[in-house]
């Protein structure tokens, strides 16, 4: 009950961030421009915030009910989820227009067509609604598939095959917990850039942001956390990552990938580095003002990989929240080592200016690619 009581108020935080903030920003360029804000204006704004915080409740409650299901079902009941509530606030985005008369002198076809353009940037917003709940929904699946472990671990004793299963067990559902690790700060970041961008009418840029989004979560929700990816691919998705980081930090975050060609095909671990990367955006990156740039730098040393990961933040600025990071570098060292035993190593050390960060292991020659997104 406290974890479902959890995810509901996660759910609801969630729901209310999202439409206060969209309700500001479709208030703001109004109150800009004519100084004041009509009062049929705010109603009809009010009737966009109680309905669309309500259809959240449906998407969260389709994204419940489908938790244990496959992955198809997942997506097709969310979709489904997805278009009727952004057809719903249509719907009711209409009626107030009407009720409210802020049409009155325009020809309704002109309503009903800003109000199907509205149903489309409703469907965005509810699909990045819909994600972030299904990330949710999944990370109380780990959370619950972990105590299952606890629990099998208690009966080791009485019985060694059973320790064994539990075992392998814990294995799955700590690569799982990895997968699953993701900075709920970037989604609510990229929604919030896409939101102003919107607003300001760069709709290109908006609509860029939100693909790459897309593509970052598909990844993410897809990608087996057992299995491995072409290093090639690993940074392809890291610097998707990084891309949508940009919108938000502009020229304050400079990239730099270096990876011979040579070592582009050889397998590692899926989303081995992305709390890396993460970090050095929030400890380096967002505390400052200052350009930092974080350099990913792929190595051969002997038989074995090396991948650095390097910014040059200011360390005065970071040292309050540097300590931060060490979930994210325990969570990788365990998986290191269930993968690789002590060949998997990571080290992490502060330097004079910014902080690195090195993942070893063992060099294998790629064959045949063991998992490819499509």
């Amino acid at each position: 009950m406290g974890r479902l009581s959890t995810d509901t108020r996660q759910a609801a935080w969630l729901g209310f961030s999202v439409w206060t903030l969209s309700c500001v920003l479709f208030v703001l360029p109004t109150y800009i421009g004519a100084g004041q804000l009509p009062t049929r204006f705010l109603e009809h704004v009010a009737v966009l915030y109680v309905v669309g915080i309500a259809l959240t409740t449906l998407v969260h409650l389709a994204a419940v009910h489908v938790r244990q299901r496959t992955l198809a079902v997942k997506l097709a009941t969310m979709v489904v989820a997805v278009t009727l509530a952004a057809a719903l606030l249509g719907v009711a985005d209409f009626l107030a227009t009407w009720w409210l008369r802020l049409a009155a002198r325009e020809d309704p076809f002109a309503t009903l067509a800003r109000t199907i353009n509205n149903v489309v940037g409703f469907v965005w917003l509810y699909g990045l609604i819909a994600a972030i709940l299904v990330i949710i929904q999944a990370n109380r699946t780990v959370r619950e598939r972990e105590h299952e472990l606890a629990d099998a671990r208690a009966a080791e004793i009485e019985a060694r095959a059973l320790a064994a299963k539990a075992e392998a067990a814990a294995t799955a559902a700590r690569l799982a917990a990895l997968r699953y690790q993701l900075n709920p700060h970037l989604l609510f970041n990229a929604l919030n850039a896409a939101s102003s961008l919107v607003v300001t009418q760069r709709n290109d840029q908006a609509e860029a942001l939100l693909a790459k989004l897309s593509a970052f979560l598909r990844t993410t929700l897809v990608t087996d956390p057992a299995s491995t990816v072409a290093v090639g691919q690993e940074l392809a998705t890291i610097e998707t990552y990084l891309d949508i980081e940009t919108v938000r930090f502009g020229d304050r975050l400079h990239v730099i990938l270096d990876c011979p060609p040579e070592l582009e095909d050889t397998p590692v671990p899926s989303f081995l580095l992305q709390p890396l990367v993460e970090n050095a955006v929030k400890y380096a990156v967002a505390p400052t003002r200052d350009k930092v740039t974080i350099r990913i730098a792929v190595t051969q040393d002997d038989d074995n990989i090396a991948i650095t990961v390097e910014d040059d933040g200011d360390p005065t600025k970071a040292a309050s929240v540097r300590s931060g990071t060490g979930v994210g570098l325990t969570n990788i060292r365990q998986r290191l080592e269930v993968l690789h035993g002590a060949r998997g190593t990571l080290q992490a050390t502060p330097l004079p200016r910014g902080y690195r960060a090195t993942v070893r292991l063992p060099l294998v020659q790629a064959h045949a690619p063991t998992m490819v997104p499509r």
